[in-house]
């Protein structure tokens, strides 16, 4: 723990960086490249910040070392005066727009400041400087300019974003297209808009004394060619994406992806692709994935997982709230100790992320005013979990979800098991695997498989679980979830852990059929289906009872919910977990504290997702899915995991080949576990 001293020393060091001048003309207080300090006695500008690789040019070395009027005399053997004085510093900067983005931006492109009024040079903030040094770091090893961005709100990332688009359009590349797609096309208007102002005005000097003007491409309102550079921006959105499918491009920024919704026959990872797939990797390509955090387990979120663990190429940029320099309150020398001393727990968490305490000051103030703390972290998040938060009353707390992720991969195999036919007697006659390639960024309706049964899978008992969730049957109802345990290492005081899952739409029949297949290949499982949804579904309830009557005479090991003492006095016997008020809570509970106690592995990244999404409602009684989610995947799991434990360890058995449909079947109840 940090000394109030010690704070206060740290908090003095971060407020100097942060108040230290800035000057996007000299250079002075940029980190976005290296720089080096220079001076030259008669130039315009006396003192510069120089960008490392424009230094190293000779035209730069030459003129610094001469100085202005020894440039003009003894290498372009002309007079000295303000004329040619002039024509030269133009020159001057002309070559620097090369190396030098943010002298570029200041000098030439004029933007609309928030609230109104006169238009202003482009003066980046802290917050767009530090994104700035991510896409020049990309840029000068000649990278492909490859991002996907999390931010807050109101700093300005996708105005950065565009003009940088713009800068490498103009001074960089010739015929480089550039295409721009928010949600709606309003929000990708509004970018073109601000694109045509920084043209409009953009300085003739500037261009070789060429006056850059854009013009409609080939009669289209959505595509405009700036002449001068023979390059196209075309502006579109993802609820019309026609035009911006495949075309020459070479740039493309993506804004708002968080909210793109998925829908029949499209989604945005099949937008996204279609636009992506147009450009060809290389120096100065740039895609841009933009977003403020809309939940999770959507397209951004999972794409901004697979970016922090480089599992894709997208570098992962993520802009906190204590960046953007308006959220501070100020604070005197006199109040900082009494102030450190009134910090929480989660407020010295700020100030260990970097937060000064005059920015911590404006958060405490602003979450007063917010009351919903969920709300505080979605719309000024401190990093990217919070960002992600999806629920202000989540129901498994964020640290253990997160330790259960830490688990997760993508499946080893991906396929069904076949027998002879998909359902009846013959269903399990030469059951084998079979691998198929999934669909393109979906997992659902194929088996995810992590780890195949093995050789010995058979020869013991209650090794493995299997547990169903049975959702609807159309696509807009809740899916159905069939997830298999392996409790081979709870013999030796280990855990269970997940090897397969299914997830997808089905008929209830065929979705009983097939999780008795996997549970027959992993060494006939016991077979827990959680029967309350079709129970109550009047007519699909009387088929789920009559599905599992029928395949009770070719499958053995049966979860019932039908005590041994019931069936002795003649009781039916009901198959299948039943979730009511006092069954769903056990679960569930057993669950949280399962995830606390890394008492099982999950493997299934789509699972903790469905975690985040889960909540106590606002009755503080019931739980289920954040609207517009869904739990399936929560309640299969937590439902054989509990069984997991309630059931006798593994153990080895002979070996019977008597053929599976001879036997009789047996009955694990609630009552036997």
């Amino acid at each position: 723990m940090l000394s109030p001293s010690k704070i206060i020393e740290i908090n003095n060091e971060r407020l100097k960086i942060i108040n230290s001048p800035y000057n996007p003309i000299t250079g002075e207080g940029s980190f976005s490249v290296k720089r080096t300090h220079v001076r030259c006695g008669d130039f315009p500008l006396k003192e510069m910040w120089l960008p490392d690789d424009f230094l190293s040019t000779g035209f730069c070395q030459v003129i610094l070392s001469l100085g202005q009027r020894r440039y003009i005399e003894n290498i372009l053997h002309l007079e000295y005066n303000e004329r040619t004085a002039n024509m030269l510093y133009v020159e001057f900067c002309v070559q620097r727009f090369g190396y030098d983005f943010e002298f570029w931006a200041y000098t030439t492109a004029k933007i609309s400041p928030k609230g109104g009024g006169e238009d202003i040079s482009f003066q980046l903030n802290r917050a767009q400087r530090t994104y700035l040094k991510k896409l020049e770091e990309l840029r000068t090893s000649n990278r492909p300019i490859n991002i996907i961005l999390l931010k807050a709100r109101q700093w300005g990332g996708s105005t950065l974003t565009q003009i940088y688009m713009l800068w490498i359009q103009i001074v960089h590349r010739k015929n480089w297209n550039s295409v721009i797609c928010g949600d709606v096309e309003s929000q990708s208007n509004i970018v073109c808009g601000m694109l045509s102002k920084v043209v409009k005005n953009y300085p003739a000097w500037a261009a070789h004394g060429v006056k850059i003007e854009t013009k409609p491409f080939e009669g289209s309102s959505k595509t405009r060619q700036i002449e001068y550079c023979q390059c196209l921006y075309s502006v579109g959105s993802a609820q019309k994406p026609d035009n911006l499918r495949s075309q020459n491009i070479s740039m493309a920024h993506l804004t708002e992806v968080g909210l793109w919704k998925e829908t029949n026959g499209k989604k945005p990872e099949d937008l996204v692709q279609s636009i992506f797939g147009s450009i060809n990797d290389g120096p100065y390509t740039v895609k841009v994935l933009e977003s403020t955090a809309k939940g999770v387990g959507n397209y951004f979120h999972r794409t901004w997982l697979r970016a922090v663990k480089g599992e894709n190429d997208f570098t992962p940029v993520f802009i906190p709230w204590f960046l953007i320099d308006m959220y501070s309150t100020r604070l005197t020398k006199i109040e900082y100790r009494p102030f450190i001393e009134s910090m929480n727990e989660y407020e010295m968490y700020l100030f260990e992320l970097g937060a000064t305490l005059e920015a911590i000051a404006w958060y405490r103030k602003k979450k007063v005013a917010m009351e919903e703390e969920w709300r505080m972290c979605s719309e000024y998040p401190s990093d990217p979990k919070e960002a992600f938060q999806s629920t202000g009353r989540p129901y498994f707390p964020r640290k253990y979800v997160d330790q259960c992720r830490k688990t997760c991969m993508d499946p080893a195999f991906y396929g069904e098991f076949v027998g002879e036919t998909p359902k009846g007697e013959r269903a399990f006659e030469n059951l084998h695997f079979v691998e198929m390639k999934r669909k393109k960024d979906s997992k659902d309706n194929i088996l995810n498989v992590w780890f195949l049964p093995d050789k010995d899978a058979h020869l013991y008992r209650y090794r493995y679980v299997v547990s169903v969730d049975i959702g609807g049957t159309g696509e807009k109802s809740d899916p159905s979830s069939i997830k298999v345990f392996d409790r081979m290492p709870m013999i030796e005081g280990g855990v269970p852990e997940v090897v397969a899952e299914w997830h997808g739409h089905i008929e209830h029949d065929m979705l009983i059929w097939k999780a008795a297949q996997i549970a027959y290949a992993y060494g006939k499982a016991l077979l827990v289906v959680e029967s309350n949804t079709l129970e109550t579904e009047g007519t699909e309830g009387d088929n789920f009872e009559y599905v599992l009557d029928e395949i009770k005479d070719f499958y053995p090991d049966l979860y019932s919910r039908t005590s041994a003492e019931q069936i002795k006095e003649g009781a039916p016997v009901k198959y299948g977990f039943h979730t009511n008020p006092s069954t769903k809570p056990m679960v569930l509970n057993f669950m949280k504290s399962a995830m606390r106690d890394s008492l099982y592995i999950e493997r299934s990244l789509e699972t903790t997702f469905e975690y985040d999404q889960f909540e106590i409602k606002e009755d503080g009684k019931k739980t289920g899915a954040v609207e517009g989610c869904h739990d399936d995947r929560v309640m299969s799991t937590s439902i054989g995991l509990y069984v997991c434990y309630k059931t006798p360890k593994p153990y080895r058995i002979a070996q019977n080949n008597t053929g599976l449909q001879k036997r009789k079947t047996r009955i694990v109840s609630e009552a036997s576990i």
